[in-house]
């Protein structure tokens, strides 16, 4: 279970092909859950990044790292 847990750290991407012709719209709730453990796996030093491309037919996340520093606007 460690070495599977190493791995998820090590995941910096995830991209879901789907089939225009057979995908309903329970199909798409099924994918927030996927989007939702992704997020909850990911590090707090990455945020996740979620495209849809609607006429590709995928759904493509990232984990991208945070900026170090925010700046600051007063």
């Amino acid at each position: 279970m460690k070495k599977f847990k190493k791995l998820k750290d090590k995941i910096k991407g995830l991209s879901i092909e789907l089939n225009k012709d057979t995908t309903q719209l329970s199909d798409l709730d099924e994918l927030d859950s996927v989007i939702e453990d992704f997020k909850k796996d990911t590090d707090e030093r990455f945020e996740v990044d979620v495209q849809l491309d609607i006429i590709k037919g995928s759904l493509d996340l990232k984990r991208v790292r945070k900026p170090y520093l925010k700046l600051v606007k007063k």
